[in-house]
Protein backbone atom coordinates (compact mmCIF):
# COMPACT_ATOMS: atom_id res chain seq x y z
CA UNK A 1 0.00 0.00 0.00
CA UNK A 2 1.36 3.49 -0.77
CA UNK A 3 -0.73 6.03 0.83
CA UNK A 4 -1.09 9.51 1.88
CA UNK A 5 -3.03 10.61 4.76
CA UNK A 6 -4.12 14.30 5.79
CA UNK A 7 -1.22 15.71 3.53
CA UNK A 8 -0.42 19.51 3.35
CA UNK A 9 2.22 21.04 1.36
CA UNK A 10 3.27 24.35 1.14
CA UNK A 11 6.39 25.97 -1.25
CA UNK A 12 7.78 29.93 -0.51
CA UNK A 13 4.16 30.58 1.31
CA UNK A 14 1.80 29.17 -1.71
CA UNK A 15 -0.44 26.05 -0.50
CA UNK A 16 -0.05 23.28 -2.82
CA UNK A 17 -1.44 20.46 -1.25
CA UNK A 18 -4.34 20.31 1.65
CA UNK A 19 -5.19 17.63 3.53
CA UNK A 20 -4.78 15.27 0.62
CA UNK A 21 -6.30 11.64 1.38
CA UNK A 22 -5.47 9.07 -1.25
CA UNK A 23 -4.28 5.43 -1.86
CA UNK A 24 -2.20 4.00 -4.32
CA UNK A 25 -3.86 0.92 -6.32
CA UNK A 26 -0.65 -1.93 -6.96
CA UNK A 27 -1.18 -4.19 -10.22
CA UNK A 28 -2.56 -1.03 -11.74
CA UNK A 29 -1.75 1.79 -14.07
CA UNK A 30 -1.80 5.26 -11.45
CA UNK A 31 -1.71 8.11 -13.48
CA UNK A 32 -1.70 11.42 -12.00
CA UNK A 33 -3.05 14.48 -14.03
CA UNK A 34 -2.64 18.29 -13.20
CA UNK A 35 -2.27 21.20 -15.39
CA UNK A 36 1.78 22.30 -15.33
CA UNK A 37 2.02 24.04 -11.81
CA UNK A 38 -0.48 22.47 -10.65
CA UNK A 39 1.98 19.87 -8.18
CA UNK A 40 2.75 16.55 -10.02
CA UNK A 41 6.27 16.67 -9.68
CA UNK A 42 5.75 17.77 -5.94
CA UNK A 43 3.44 14.82 -5.66
CA UNK A 44 6.07 12.40 -7.05
CA UNK A 45 8.76 14.05 -4.48
CA UNK A 46 6.49 13.47 -1.99
CA UNK A 47 6.13 9.62 -2.20
CA UNK A 48 9.87 9.32 -3.03
CA UNK A 49 10.69 11.48 0.38
CA UNK A 50 12.79 14.11 -1.66
CA UNK A 51 10.34 16.28 -0.12
CA UNK A 52 8.26 16.25 3.32
CA UNK A 53 4.87 17.20 3.87
CA UNK A 54 4.12 20.11 5.90
CA UNK A 55 1.55 18.19 7.89
CA UNK A 56 -0.14 14.82 7.32
CA UNK A 57 1.57 11.06 6.16
CA UNK A 58 3.45 9.23 3.59
CA UNK A 59 3.06 5.70 4.21
CA UNK A 60 4.75 2.65 2.15
CA UNK A 61 3.28 -0.75 2.94
CA UNK A 62 4.53 -0.51 6.74
CA UNK A 63 6.79 2.02 7.35
CA UNK A 64 5.98 5.86 6.99
CA UNK A 65 8.40 8.28 4.86
CA UNK A 66 10.68 10.52 6.93
CA UNK A 67 10.41 8.68 9.91
CA UNK A 68 10.92 4.95 9.53
CA UNK A 69 13.01 5.61 6.47
CA UNK A 70 14.23 8.78 4.94
CA UNK A 71 13.25 8.01 1.27
CA UNK A 72 10.94 4.70 -0.25
CA UNK A 73 12.75 1.90 -0.54
CA UNK A 74 12.98 -0.87 -2.95
CA UNK A 75 11.76 1.74 -5.86
CA UNK A 76 12.89 2.85 -9.39
CA UNK A 77 12.59 6.76 -9.40
CA UNK A 78 12.72 8.92 -12.46
CA UNK A 79 11.58 12.67 -11.67
CA UNK A 80 14.22 15.11 -12.63
CA UNK A 81 17.39 14.33 -14.56
CA UNK A 82 20.14 12.12 -12.36
CA UNK A 83 23.02 13.42 -11.97
CA UNK A 84 24.64 11.40 -15.26
CA UNK A 85 28.79 12.85 -15.28
CA UNK A 86 29.01 14.21 -19.17
CA UNK A 87 32.55 13.07 -19.73
CA UNK A 88 31.82 9.27 -18.71
CA UNK A 89 30.13 7.00 -21.48
CA UNK A 90 26.38 5.80 -20.29
CA UNK A 91 27.32 2.19 -19.30
CA UNK A 92 30.08 4.20 -16.82
CA UNK A 93 27.32 6.81 -15.18
CA UNK A 94 24.53 3.10 -14.80
CA UNK A 95 27.99 1.31 -13.13
CA UNK A 96 28.51 4.60 -10.87
CA UNK A 97 25.32 4.19 -9.61
CA UNK A 98 24.87 0.47 -9.40
CA UNK A 99 27.68 1.00 -6.74
CA UNK A 100 25.47 2.40 -3.95
CA UNK A 101 23.77 -1.09 -3.84
CA UNK A 102 26.00 -3.46 -5.55
CA UNK A 103 22.68 -5.87 -6.33
CA UNK A 104 22.96 -5.36 -10.50
CA UNK A 105 25.90 -6.51 -12.89
CA UNK A 106 27.18 -5.11 -16.20
CA UNK A 107 25.68 -8.00 -17.72
CA UNK A 108 22.21 -7.36 -16.45
CA UNK A 109 22.45 -3.45 -17.48
CA UNK A 110 23.85 -4.23 -20.93
CA UNK A 111 20.77 -6.44 -21.15
CA UNK A 112 18.06 -3.39 -20.23
CA UNK A 113 20.26 -1.41 -22.87
CA UNK A 114 19.81 -3.63 -25.30
CA UNK A 115 16.01 -3.74 -24.47
CA UNK A 116 16.08 -0.18 -25.08
CA UNK A 117 18.32 -0.03 -28.24
CA UNK A 118 20.50 2.29 -26.53
CA UNK A 119 23.43 -0.72 -26.98
CA UNK A 120 25.41 1.01 -30.17
CA UNK A 121 25.56 4.21 -27.79
CA UNK A 122 25.81 3.05 -24.38
CA UNK A 123 30.12 3.75 -24.49
CA UNK A 124 29.18 6.89 -26.22
CA UNK A 125 29.78 9.81 -23.57
CA UNK A 126 26.86 11.20 -22.19
CA UNK A 127 27.50 14.87 -23.34
CA UNK A 128 27.06 13.75 -26.89
CA UNK A 129 23.54 11.93 -26.17
CA UNK A 130 20.59 13.38 -27.73
CA UNK A 131 16.98 13.70 -25.76
CA UNK A 132 15.81 10.65 -26.71
CA UNK A 133 19.41 8.57 -25.59
CA UNK A 134 19.01 10.61 -22.31
CA UNK A 135 15.60 9.58 -21.26
CA UNK A 136 16.59 6.22 -22.37
CA UNK A 137 19.10 6.39 -20.06
CA UNK A 138 17.07 7.95 -17.40
CA UNK A 139 14.89 5.01 -18.02
CA UNK A 140 17.29 1.84 -17.22
CA UNK A 141 18.41 3.22 -14.01
CA UNK A 142 15.18 3.37 -12.85
CA UNK A 143 14.67 -0.27 -13.67
CA UNK A 144 17.88 -1.76 -13.50
CA UNK A 145 18.13 -2.99 -10.01
CA UNK A 146 14.17 -4.53 -10.76
CA UNK A 147 12.52 -2.36 -7.91
CA UNK A 148 8.62 -3.31 -7.17
CA UNK A 149 7.74 0.41 -7.28
CA UNK A 150 8.25 2.82 -10.06
CA UNK A 151 7.87 6.55 -9.94
CA UNK A 152 7.90 7.93 -13.20
CA UNK A 153 7.36 11.87 -14.21
CA UNK A 154 7.06 11.63 -17.91
CA UNK A 155 8.44 8.12 -18.97
CA UNK A 156 7.43 8.34 -22.74
CA UNK A 157 8.76 12.20 -23.03
CA UNK A 158 11.45 12.18 -26.44
CA UNK A 159 10.85 8.47 -26.78
CA UNK A 160 10.73 7.33 -31.11
CA UNK A 161 7.51 5.14 -31.50
CA UNK A 162 9.10 2.12 -31.43
CA UNK A 163 10.84 3.04 -27.66
CA UNK A 164 7.38 4.09 -26.70
CA UNK A 165 6.18 0.38 -27.32
CA UNK A 166 8.68 -1.32 -25.84
CA UNK A 167 8.20 1.12 -22.82
CA UNK A 168 4.54 0.53 -22.45
CA UNK A 169 5.11 -3.11 -22.95
CA UNK A 170 7.95 -3.26 -20.70
CA UNK A 171 5.22 -1.61 -17.85
CA UNK A 172 2.89 -3.87 -18.75
CA UNK A 173 5.05 -7.06 -17.55
CA UNK A 174 5.91 -5.11 -14.56
CA UNK A 175 2.45 -4.44 -12.97
CA UNK A 176 1.61 -8.04 -13.55
CA UNK A 177 3.93 -8.84 -10.70
CA UNK A 178 2.59 -9.60 -7.11
CA UNK A 179 2.47 -6.35 -5.44
CA UNK A 180 4.11 -3.83 -7.95
CA UNK A 181 3.38 -0.13 -7.94
CA UNK A 182 3.54 1.87 -11.25
CA UNK A 183 2.80 5.74 -10.51
CA UNK A 184 3.52 7.95 -13.30
CA UNK A 185 2.52 11.65 -14.87
CA UNK A 186 2.56 11.96 -19.01
CA UNK A 187 1.89 15.69 -21.39
CA UNK A 188 0.37 13.34 -23.19
CA UNK A 189 -3.27 11.65 -23.47
CA UNK A 190 -1.79 8.93 -25.72
CA UNK A 191 -0.56 7.70 -22.56
CA UNK A 192 -2.97 8.76 -20.38
CA UNK A 193 -5.40 6.44 -21.81
CA UNK A 194 -2.98 3.43 -20.33
CA UNK A 195 -4.63 4.32 -17.02
CA UNK A 196 -6.38 2.29 -14.74
CA UNK A 197 -6.57 4.98 -12.23
CA UNK A 198 -6.30 8.19 -12.76
CA UNK A 199 -5.93 10.85 -9.89
CA UNK A 200 -7.02 14.58 -10.87
CA UNK A 201 -4.60 17.60 -9.22
CA UNK A 202 -6.86 20.09 -8.93
CA UNK A 203 -7.72 23.43 -6.08
CA UNK A 204 -4.72 22.14 -3.68
CA UNK A 205 -6.05 18.49 -3.46
CA UNK A 206 -6.24 14.74 -5.53
CA UNK A 207 -9.27 13.47 -6.53
CA UNK A 208 -9.70 9.56 -7.68
CA UNK A 209 -11.57 10.07 -11.00
CA UNK A 210 -11.35 6.87 -12.98
CA UNK A 211 -10.70 3.13 -11.43
CA UNK A 212 -10.85 0.30 -13.82
CA UNK A 213 -11.33 -3.12 -11.75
Amino acid sequence: MISLKGVSKSYKGITIFEDVNITFVPNKWNFIEGVNGSGKSVLLKLICGFSKPDTGIVMVDNYIIGQDYDFIQNAGICINSPDFFNNLSGMDNLLEIAKIKKIVTKNEIYQFCKLFGLVEDINKKYKYYSLGMKQKLRIIQAIMESPNILILDEPFDALDKQAKQIMQNYLNDFIKKENHYLIYTSHSNEHKKFADVIYSIDAKTIKEIKNVE
